[in-house]
């Protein structure tokens, strides 16, 4: 397995959309409902991630198995309201269960503290659902400090943990 990050743009929100329900199907099925992720709209997804690609300040990558697409990661400022001082968020991270374990979530985070070093940024973030439990391991083995758990919704899919990430403190 040869796993390559490209940085893509607009074009790629076709793919990225359609990896989507994928990982979707695999990481949250039971959290989120099933008629979100069986009723996934492409189209709309699709929509979505290229107006977020248009975005200069938004930046993203496929994870590339070859010609298959079996992941990806963006960063920038965060989609959600802005978080503390935090300029940097981690906005989303996902690959294929085939592809976990693999040492990509490292070379993700080896990237985004490369660009903090980069940009001046002593710090980044992100978020995950309260009940991803493989994703909150890995989060921590990252380095990750545990900030702000916002649970309790009766949508599950709402239910968010905040993690801090500073350089200096790689595990």
């Amino acid at each position: 397995m040869s796993v390559e990050f490209i940085k893509v743009g607009p074009e790629a929100a076709g793919i990225m959309a359609a990896t989507r329900p994928l990982v979707w199907a695999e990481t949250y099925r039971g959290i989120y409902s099933d008629e979100k992720i069986d009723g996934y709209n492409l189209a709309w997804y699709t929509a979505r991630d290229r107006k977020r690609m248009l975005d200069p300040e938004q930046t993203f990558y496929l994870a590339m198995d070859g010609d298959r697409c079996v992941g990806y990661f963006h960063y920038g400022p965060p989609h959600i309201p802005p978080y503390k001082d935090f300029v940097l968020c981690l906005n989303s991270l996902y690959f294929l269960k085939a592809y976990k374990g693999q040492g990509l979530g490292r070379r993700v985070f080896a990237h985004l503290r490369k660009v903090c070093r980069e940009r001046g940024l002593t710090k980044f973030f992100c978020q995950c659902n309260c009940h991803n439990l493989p994703a909150q391991g890995f989060y921590e083995k990252m380095g990750g400090i545990l900030t702000v758990c916002d649970d309790g919704h009766a949508d599950k899919g709402m239910d968010q943990l905040t993690y801090e990430f500073y350089l200096g403190e790689e595990k």
